[in-house]
Protein backbone atom coordinates (compact mmCIF):
# COMPACT_ATOMS: atom_id res chain seq x y z
CA UNK A 1 0.00 0.00 0.00
CA UNK A 2 1.18 3.22 -0.84
CA UNK A 3 2.31 6.02 1.67
CA UNK A 4 -0.61 8.31 0.73
CA UNK A 5 -3.21 5.67 0.93
CA UNK A 6 -1.36 4.50 4.58
CA UNK A 7 -2.44 8.16 5.78
CA UNK A 8 -5.52 7.98 4.50
CA UNK A 9 -6.44 4.66 6.03
CA UNK A 10 -5.33 6.36 9.20
CA UNK A 11 -7.35 9.64 9.34
CA UNK A 12 -10.38 7.73 8.32
CA UNK A 13 -9.72 4.98 11.47
CA UNK A 14 -9.31 8.78 13.66
CA UNK A 15 -12.39 9.67 12.39
CA UNK A 16 -14.16 7.40 12.98
CA UNK A 17 -13.04 5.73 16.17
CA UNK A 18 -11.17 9.32 17.39
CA UNK A 19 -12.46 11.82 19.65
CA UNK A 20 -15.48 13.69 18.85
CA UNK A 21 -16.72 17.32 19.44
CA UNK A 22 -20.41 15.88 19.91
CA UNK A 23 -21.04 15.82 23.97
CA UNK A 24 -21.87 12.06 25.01
CA UNK A 25 -21.10 10.57 21.52
CA UNK A 26 -19.00 7.27 21.44
CA UNK A 27 -15.32 8.09 21.41
CA UNK A 28 -11.83 6.31 21.73
CA UNK A 29 -10.52 3.22 20.13
CA UNK A 30 -12.86 0.80 18.59
CA UNK A 31 -11.37 -2.05 20.54
CA UNK A 32 -13.08 -0.20 23.75
CA UNK A 33 -16.00 -1.29 22.93
CA UNK A 34 -15.79 -4.01 19.80
CA UNK A 35 -14.12 -7.20 19.32
CA UNK A 36 -13.23 -8.45 15.83
CA UNK A 37 -13.34 -12.15 16.64
CA UNK A 38 -14.16 -12.55 19.90
CA UNK A 39 -10.55 -13.99 21.03
CA UNK A 40 -8.13 -11.53 22.51
CA UNK A 41 -4.72 -13.11 23.47
CA UNK A 42 -6.27 -16.61 23.14
CA UNK A 43 -8.78 -16.52 25.63
CA UNK A 44 -12.56 -15.81 24.56
CA UNK A 45 -13.56 -12.29 25.17
CA UNK A 46 -17.52 -13.08 25.78
CA UNK A 47 -17.83 -15.98 27.27
CA UNK A 48 -21.99 -17.07 25.83
CA UNK A 49 -20.20 -16.23 22.13
CA UNK A 50 -20.31 -13.08 19.92
CA UNK A 51 -22.47 -10.45 20.24
CA UNK A 52 -23.86 -8.33 17.38
CA UNK A 53 -22.06 -5.13 16.03
CA UNK A 54 -19.16 -7.12 17.53
CA UNK A 55 -19.45 -5.69 21.04
CA UNK A 56 -17.20 -6.85 23.68
CA UNK A 57 -19.62 -6.19 26.63
CA UNK A 58 -23.27 -6.27 27.18
CA UNK A 59 -25.62 -2.90 28.29
CA UNK A 60 -24.59 -3.98 32.09
CA UNK A 61 -20.83 -4.35 31.58
CA UNK A 62 -20.78 -0.74 29.88
CA UNK A 63 -23.08 0.92 32.67
CA UNK A 64 -22.04 -0.63 35.90
CA UNK A 65 -19.92 1.84 37.98
CA UNK A 66 -19.90 4.74 40.33
CA UNK A 67 -20.48 7.79 39.21
CA UNK A 68 -17.75 11.00 40.30
CA UNK A 69 -19.08 13.69 37.79
CA UNK A 70 -16.09 13.07 35.71
CA UNK A 71 -17.48 10.11 34.25
CA UNK A 72 -18.47 10.60 30.63
CA UNK A 73 -20.74 6.42 30.43
CA UNK A 74 -23.70 6.88 32.87
CA UNK A 75 -23.50 4.08 35.40
CA UNK A 76 -27.04 2.89 36.20
CA UNK A 77 -25.87 -0.19 38.29
CA UNK A 78 -23.48 -0.36 41.56
CA UNK A 79 -22.57 -3.46 42.86
CA UNK A 80 -19.88 -2.94 45.34
CA UNK A 81 -21.27 -0.66 47.78
CA UNK A 82 -24.84 0.69 47.93
CA UNK A 83 -25.25 4.27 46.42
CA UNK A 84 -25.27 7.65 47.99
CA UNK A 85 -29.16 8.58 47.39
CA UNK A 86 -30.36 10.48 50.73
CA UNK A 87 -33.47 11.69 50.34
CA UNK A 88 -34.60 12.37 46.98
CA UNK A 89 -30.96 11.16 45.13
CA UNK A 90 -31.28 15.20 44.14
CA UNK A 91 -28.69 16.18 47.48
CA UNK A 92 -25.14 17.46 46.62
CA UNK A 93 -23.16 14.26 48.31
CA UNK A 94 -25.60 11.89 45.63
CA UNK A 95 -24.30 10.10 43.27
CA UNK A 96 -27.02 8.66 41.42
CA UNK A 97 -28.28 10.13 38.26
CA UNK A 98 -31.43 10.86 36.62
CA UNK A 99 -32.83 7.34 36.23
CA UNK A 100 -31.39 6.40 39.49
CA UNK A 101 -29.78 2.79 39.80
CA UNK A 102 -30.63 -0.82 39.73
CA UNK A 103 -28.58 -1.11 43.13
CA UNK A 104 -31.64 -2.25 45.20
CA UNK A 105 -33.37 -4.47 42.93
CA UNK A 106 -30.49 -6.03 41.46
CA UNK A 107 -28.06 -6.79 44.90
CA UNK A 108 -30.56 -6.37 47.44
CA UNK A 109 -33.59 -8.19 45.70
CA UNK A 110 -35.87 -5.59 46.30
CA UNK A 111 -38.46 -6.32 43.71
CA UNK A 112 -40.40 -2.83 44.43
CA UNK A 113 -37.42 -0.83 44.10
CA UNK A 114 -36.59 -0.89 40.48
CA UNK A 115 -37.34 -2.35 37.03
CA UNK A 116 -36.28 -6.31 37.23
CA UNK A 117 -34.49 -6.30 33.92
CA UNK A 118 -32.88 -9.59 32.51
CA UNK A 119 -29.23 -9.99 33.44
CA UNK A 120 -29.25 -7.32 35.87
CA UNK A 121 -32.48 -8.79 38.86
CA UNK A 122 -33.98 -11.95 38.59
CA UNK A 123 -38.08 -11.52 37.39
CA UNK A 124 -40.43 -9.72 39.90
CA UNK A 125 -41.81 -12.12 42.11
CA UNK A 126 -45.05 -12.46 42.13
CA UNK A 127 -45.71 -10.26 38.73
CA UNK A 128 -42.89 -12.08 37.06
CA UNK A 129 -43.44 -10.92 33.48
CA UNK A 130 -46.82 -8.90 33.61
CA UNK A 131 -45.87 -5.16 34.09
CA UNK A 132 -48.11 -3.62 36.76
CA UNK A 133 -50.64 -1.71 35.32
CA UNK A 134 -50.71 -3.16 32.14
CA UNK A 135 -53.75 -3.33 29.96
CA UNK A 136 -55.92 -6.65 30.42
CA UNK A 137 -53.08 -8.11 31.92
CA UNK A 138 -51.20 -8.51 29.30
CA UNK A 139 -47.60 -9.95 29.97
CA UNK A 140 -43.99 -9.92 28.28
CA UNK A 141 -43.05 -12.44 25.87
CA UNK A 142 -39.98 -12.79 28.09
CA UNK A 143 -38.26 -10.76 30.86
CA UNK A 144 -37.64 -7.37 30.60
CA UNK A 145 -34.83 -6.43 28.51
CA UNK A 146 -32.75 -3.18 28.50
CA UNK A 147 -33.89 -2.60 24.71
CA UNK A 148 -35.24 -3.69 21.80
CA UNK A 149 -39.24 -5.88 21.89
CA UNK A 150 -39.11 -6.09 25.78
CA UNK A 151 -37.25 -3.39 26.42
CA UNK A 152 -37.55 0.67 26.46
CA UNK A 153 -34.69 1.74 25.02
CA UNK A 154 -33.63 1.17 20.98
CA UNK A 155 -36.07 0.18 18.60
CA UNK A 156 -38.75 -1.37 20.42
CA UNK A 157 -40.21 -3.45 16.77
CA UNK A 158 -36.60 -5.24 16.67
CA UNK A 159 -36.40 -7.90 18.87
CA UNK A 160 -32.19 -8.38 19.57
CA UNK A 161 -31.57 -5.55 22.30
CA UNK A 162 -28.02 -4.65 20.76
CA UNK A 163 -29.71 -4.44 17.28
CA UNK A 164 -32.24 -2.58 18.64
CA UNK A 165 -30.00 0.51 19.68
CA UNK A 166 -27.81 0.12 16.04
CA UNK A 167 -26.96 3.40 15.59
CA UNK A 168 -27.56 5.19 18.63
CA UNK A 169 -24.21 5.54 20.26
CA UNK A 170 -22.18 6.71 17.22
CA UNK A 171 -24.43 9.17 16.15
CA UNK A 172 -25.60 10.76 19.48
CA UNK A 173 -25.05 14.69 19.77
CA UNK A 174 -26.93 16.05 23.63
CA UNK A 175 -26.67 19.65 22.20
CA UNK A 176 -29.47 19.51 20.29
CA UNK A 177 -33.35 18.79 21.19
CA UNK A 178 -33.97 15.53 20.67
CA UNK A 179 -37.19 15.27 18.25
CA UNK A 180 -37.98 11.62 18.47
CA UNK A 181 -37.45 11.31 14.55
CA UNK A 182 -34.83 8.75 14.67
CA UNK A 183 -33.17 6.63 17.24
CA UNK A 184 -30.23 8.88 17.86
CA UNK A 185 -32.39 11.84 17.84
CA UNK A 186 -34.24 10.60 20.42
CA UNK A 187 -34.30 11.58 23.75
CA UNK A 188 -31.64 8.48 25.60
CA UNK A 189 -32.41 6.38 22.66
CA UNK A 190 -35.87 5.94 24.11
CA UNK A 191 -37.32 5.71 20.66
CA UNK A 192 -39.90 8.41 19.51
CA UNK A 193 -39.29 10.37 22.99
CA UNK A 194 -38.50 14.29 22.84
CA UNK A 195 -36.38 16.23 25.27
CA UNK A 196 -33.24 18.12 26.16
CA UNK A 197 -30.25 16.08 27.57
CA UNK A 198 -28.48 17.09 30.60
CA UNK A 199 -24.65 16.62 29.67
CA UNK A 200 -24.23 14.78 32.99
CA UNK A 201 -27.24 12.95 33.63
CA UNK A 202 -28.47 14.80 36.33
CA UNK A 203 -25.65 14.13 38.45
CA UNK A 204 -26.05 16.20 41.62
CA UNK A 205 -28.72 18.37 39.71
CA UNK A 206 -29.71 22.05 39.84
CA UNK A 207 -32.77 23.57 38.99
CA UNK A 208 -31.04 26.69 37.80
CA UNK A 209 -28.15 25.25 36.53
CA UNK A 210 -28.29 21.68 34.91
CA UNK A 211 -31.11 18.97 34.90
CA UNK A 212 -32.80 17.17 31.90
CA UNK A 213 -35.62 18.89 29.94
CA UNK A 214 -38.27 16.66 29.47
CA UNK A 215 -41.08 17.16 26.57
CA UNK A 216 -44.64 17.22 27.53
CA UNK A 217 -48.47 17.65 25.97
CA UNK A 218 -51.55 18.72 27.92
CA UNK A 219 -53.45 16.42 26.67
CA UNK A 220 -57.28 16.60 26.33
CA UNK A 221 -59.03 13.46 27.17
CA UNK A 222 -58.62 10.52 28.87
CA UNK A 223 -57.55 8.30 25.46
CA UNK A 224 -54.81 10.92 24.14
CA UNK A 225 -51.40 8.99 24.41
CA UNK A 226 -49.74 12.51 23.98
CA UNK A 227 -47.01 11.04 21.73
CA UNK A 228 -43.66 12.02 22.00
CA UNK A 229 -43.59 12.05 25.97
CA UNK A 230 -42.06 9.75 28.26
CA UNK A 231 -45.16 9.10 30.00
CA UNK A 232 -46.48 8.06 26.68
CA UNK A 233 -43.58 5.38 26.44
CA UNK A 234 -43.96 4.51 29.63
CA UNK A 235 -47.83 3.80 29.19
CA UNK A 236 -46.64 1.12 26.65
CA UNK A 237 -46.36 -1.22 29.52
CA UNK A 238 -47.97 0.15 31.71
CA UNK A 239 -51.34 1.99 30.01
CA UNK A 240 -53.50 1.45 32.81
CA UNK A 241 -51.62 4.26 34.98
CA UNK A 242 -51.59 6.84 31.52
CA UNK A 243 -54.88 6.66 29.20
CA UNK A 244 -58.02 4.63 28.41
CA UNK A 245 -61.53 5.09 28.53
CA UNK A 246 -63.04 5.37 32.03
CA UNK A 247 -59.77 4.96 33.96
CA UNK A 248 -58.44 8.00 34.41
CA UNK A 249 -61.08 10.35 34.88
CA UNK A 250 -62.68 13.39 32.37
CA UNK A 251 -62.08 16.84 32.78
CA UNK A 252 -59.28 19.42 34.18
CA UNK A 253 -56.66 19.05 37.04
CA UNK A 254 -58.62 20.38 40.32
CA UNK A 255 -62.15 20.10 39.10
CA UNK A 256 -62.79 16.45 38.96
CA UNK A 257 -62.12 12.97 40.80
CA UNK A 258 -59.03 11.40 39.58
CA UNK A 259 -59.28 7.70 39.77
CA UNK A 260 -55.69 7.45 38.21
CA UNK A 261 -53.41 10.29 39.21
CA UNK A 262 -52.72 12.28 36.05
CA UNK A 263 -50.03 12.09 33.79
CA UNK A 264 -49.66 14.65 30.30
CA UNK A 265 -51.94 16.92 31.99
CA UNK A 266 -50.46 20.95 32.57
CA UNK A 267 -50.81 22.02 36.23
CA UNK A 268 -51.33 25.46 34.73
CA UNK A 269 -54.67 24.57 33.28
CA UNK A 270 -56.15 24.11 37.07
CA UNK A 271 -58.43 26.40 38.84
CA UNK A 272 -57.47 29.80 39.47
CA UNK A 273 -55.41 29.81 42.51
CA UNK A 274 -55.41 26.30 43.29
CA UNK A 275 -53.23 24.52 45.48
CA UNK A 276 -50.66 23.51 42.07
CA UNK A 277 -50.25 26.96 41.24
CA UNK A 278 -48.06 27.26 44.46
CA UNK A 279 -45.67 24.33 43.02
CA UNK A 280 -42.06 24.30 44.64
CA UNK A 281 -43.38 27.64 46.45
CA UNK A 282 -44.14 29.82 43.93
CA UNK A 283 -47.05 31.68 43.13
CA UNK A 284 -48.66 31.02 40.08
CA UNK A 285 -45.96 33.17 38.22
CA UNK A 286 -42.22 32.05 37.18
CA UNK A 287 -42.38 29.43 39.94
CA UNK A 288 -38.64 27.87 40.34
CA UNK A 289 -38.58 24.88 38.36
CA UNK A 290 -37.91 21.28 40.90
CA UNK A 291 -35.24 18.88 40.30
CA UNK A 292 -36.93 16.45 43.26
CA UNK A 293 -40.24 16.93 41.28
CA UNK A 294 -39.87 17.34 37.88
CA UNK A 295 -42.51 18.45 35.45
CA UNK A 296 -42.56 18.28 31.62
CA UNK A 297 -43.09 21.35 29.26
CA UNK A 298 -44.22 22.04 25.76
CA UNK A 299 -41.00 24.44 24.52
CA UNK A 300 -39.20 22.74 22.42
CA UNK A 301 -35.99 25.05 22.66
CA UNK A 302 -32.38 24.47 23.49
CA UNK A 303 -33.09 26.71 26.31
CA UNK A 304 -33.06 24.96 29.75
CA UNK A 305 -36.31 25.31 31.38
CA UNK A 306 -35.70 26.90 34.98
CA UNK A 307 -38.77 28.53 35.66
CA UNK A 308 -42.28 26.87 35.20
CA UNK A 309 -45.87 28.73 34.87
CA UNK A 310 -43.95 31.14 32.61
CA UNK A 311 -45.40 30.42 29.19
CA UNK A 312 -48.24 27.73 28.01
CA UNK A 313 -48.07 23.75 28.86
CA UNK A 314 -44.81 24.05 30.93
CA UNK A 315 -45.99 22.75 34.12
CA UNK A 316 -46.71 19.25 33.09
CA UNK A 317 -47.36 16.67 35.00
CA UNK A 318 -45.39 13.20 34.25
CA UNK A 319 -44.62 9.72 35.28
CA UNK A 320 -40.50 11.24 36.05
CA UNK A 321 -42.59 13.46 38.43
CA UNK A 322 -42.81 11.24 40.70
CA UNK A 323 -40.85 8.34 39.53
CA UNK A 324 -37.21 7.32 38.25
CA UNK A 325 -36.74 5.26 35.38
CA UNK A 326 -34.31 2.32 36.64
CA UNK A 327 -34.63 2.26 40.69
CA UNK A 328 -34.67 3.94 43.99
CA UNK A 329 -34.00 3.00 47.76
CA UNK A 330 -37.75 3.28 47.74
CA UNK A 331 -41.06 1.24 46.89
CA UNK A 332 -42.63 1.99 43.81
CA UNK A 333 -39.42 3.37 42.83
CA UNK A 334 -40.23 6.38 44.06
CA UNK A 335 -37.92 9.84 44.27
CA UNK A 336 -38.90 9.70 47.79
CA UNK A 337 -40.50 7.34 50.53
CA UNK A 338 -43.49 8.66 51.15
CA UNK A 339 -44.10 5.64 53.58
CA UNK A 340 -42.16 7.76 56.21
CA UNK A 341 -44.18 10.84 56.34
CA UNK A 342 -45.10 12.02 58.50
CA UNK A 343 -42.31 11.49 60.73
CA UNK A 344 -39.60 12.46 62.02
CA UNK A 345 -37.17 11.29 59.30
CA UNK A 346 -40.07 11.59 56.62
CA UNK A 347 -40.15 13.74 53.56
CA UNK A 348 -43.43 14.59 51.47
CA UNK A 349 -42.51 15.22 47.77
CA UNK A 350 -45.76 15.00 46.90
CA UNK A 351 -46.54 18.43 48.79
CA UNK A 352 -44.46 19.82 46.05
CA UNK A 353 -47.19 19.90 43.36
CA UNK A 354 -50.02 19.29 46.34
CA UNK A 355 -48.67 22.65 48.24
CA UNK A 356 -51.68 22.62 50.90
CA UNK A 357 -51.56 18.71 52.07
CA UNK A 358 -48.24 18.83 53.60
Amino acid sequence: MKQGAIIGVLVLAWIICGPSPLIAKVTGPCFNCHTMHNSQGGEVVFATGPLPALLNNECKGCHAGINDGSNMTPYVLMTESEPTYRTTGTEADTDTLAGGNFYWVAMGGLDRTGHNVAGVADPDSPLVNTPPGSVDGASLSEQLTCAGVNGCHGDRSVANPYKALSGGHHNNDMTVWKNGTTLALSYRFLDGVRGLEDPDYEYRPTAAGHHNKYYGEDRTDETDTAEGTISSLCAQCHGYFHNGTGEIAAGTIGQCSWLRHPTDFDMAGATAGSEYSEYNGGTGTNNPYSVVSPVATADTATILNTTVFSKPDDAIVMCLSCHRAHGTPNDAILRWNYKKWPGNDGYNGCAICHTTKN
